[in-house]
C-alpha cells in the first residue's frame, strides 16, 4: 500500500508538469490560444443590427503532438441552416520577442468535407504537405494587456481573387470571452470596396471545447 501511494505521489508532479509545459514554454502564446479556443457567436450583434448575419465561429485545437499550436477554424451562417463558408487550419507561433503570428492553410477537397470538425480521424490524417498555405495573409499579434491581444495582416500583403479587390486587410481583437474580427477589401487606390463598413463582427464565447 505504501509503495502504491508513493508511486501515485511521484507521478503527480510529472502529470502536473506535462499539463503546464505549454504554458511555461511561452505563456503569452499559450494564453492567446486559450482565448481563441471554443465556440463563439455574434447572435447579440445580429439581433441589434440587420447588417450583420448571425454567425458562429468554432476554433478547435488539433495536432497537439505537433510543433506549435494548431487549430481548426470554422465559420457557419446560422440563418442559412448552418452553411459553412469558412474552414481553415491555422498555426500559431512566435515570430519574435514581442510578436505572435497566425498562418492559415486551405484544406484540400473542401467541398467534400463540410463536417470535418466532427471527423477527427480525417484531420489527424492530414499532413502539412497536403495543405495550401494562404500566402501573405499571416496575422501578427501583439499583447496589449494581460488579457487582450490585437492582430492584423500587413497592408497590401494579403492579395485577393475577389473582383475589384486588390488586397485584404484583417484585424482582430481577442480578449476574455470575446473576439472582434474585421475583414476589409481594398482596391489599388486604397479605397475600402468590400467587407463591412460599420465595423467588425463581434463574437462572444458560448462554449469551451
Amino acid at each position: 500500500m505504501k509503495q502504491l501511494l508513493l508511486s501515485i505521489f511521484l507521478c503527480i508532479p510529472i502529470l502536473f508538469s506535462s499539463c503546464n509545459s505549454d504554458f511555461t514554454k511561452d505563456p503569452e502564446l499559450y494564453n492567446l490560444v486559450v482565448l481563441l479556443t471554443g465556440e463563439f457567436s455574434n447572435e447579440l450583434q445580429a439581433e441589434n443590427d440587420i447588417n450583420f448575419p448571425h454567425l458562429t465561429l468554432k476554433n478547435t485545437r488539433i495536432w497537439e503532438n505537433r510543433s506549435g499550436y494548431w487549430m481548426f477554424s470554422k465559420i457557419c451562417d446560422v440563418q442559412q441552416n448552418g452553411r459553412v463558408y469558412f474552414q481553415r487550419i491555422i498555426h500559431y507561433d512566435r515570430l519574435d520577442s514581442v510578436t505572435l503570428r497566425s498562418t492559415s492553410y486551405k484544406i484540400p477537397n473542401l467541398k467534400k468535407h463540410q463536417n470535418i470538425s466532427s471527423n477527427i480521424d480525417f484531420l489527424n490524417q492530414l499532413r502539412l504537405e497536403d495543405l495550401e498555405v494562404v500566402m501573405g495573409c499571416q496575422i501578427y499579434f501583439k499583447k496589449e494587456t494581460s488579457t487582450i491581444y490585437s492582430g492584423k495582416t500587413k497592408k497590401g500583403a494579403c492579395t485577393s481573387s475577389i473582383p475589384n479587390v486588390d488586397y485584404i486587410l484583417s484585424t482582430l481583437i481577442v480578449s476574455n470571452g470575446k473576439i472582434s474580427s474585421w475583414t476589409k477589401g481594398f482596391n489599388k487606390e486604397g479605397d475600402h470596396v468590400w467587407g463591412k463598413i460599420k465595423g467588425p463582427y463581434k463574437y462572444i464565447k458560448v462554449f469551451d471545447n
